[in-house]
């Protein structure tokens, strides 16, 4: 897809971290197998952090923001997910050395890709977002 979207992009200029929304393509994201038309993302304090400079959460520059993401496969050279499939993604160094969830389309490993769980909306994943997800699987455990 070289047709141009917009993301929330975090630059360093002149040592001062710059967030802006950005005209993207995929050749400028983050490499990975999976591309999923982004549906909605939460807003974590380490998001905030990253995009205000305030703590040392990117590894490198520039990269688009978020932690985490939730949406439907646009194309996959993974066998496991499928165009239209709901997934989400959270972690995995998401927004941090690897684009993130802040982006019309997002780039990542197929290994990263969660199919979304029965119950939840793409909305209600990302209502629960990062956090309440990663309290959730603590509890299954």
């Amino acid at each position: 897809m070289r047709k141009p979207f917009t993301a929330y992009r975090i630059h360093e200029v002149e040592k001062r971290v710059v967030a802006r929304f950005e005209e993207l393509t995929l050749d400028d994201l983050s490499p990975g197998d999976v591309v999923i038309k982004a549906q909605y993302s939460s807003v974590n304090y380490k998001d905030a952090l990253a995009a205000t400079g305030k703590g040392k959460i990117l590894r490198r520059f520039p990269l688009v923001g978020g932690i985490d993401v939730a949406g439907t496969g646009a194309s996959s050279s993974d066998r496991r997910f499928r165009k239209g499939q709901k997934v989400l993604v959270t972690g995995c160094g998401l927004g941090e050395d690897h684009d993130g969830g802040y982006s019309e389309y997002v780039r990542v490993k197929g290994e990263w890709v969660i199919p979304l769980p029965k119950g939840f909306t793409t909305h209600s994943a990302m209502m629960v977002g990062t956090a309440g997800f990663t309290a959730a699987l603590a509890i299954h455990k």
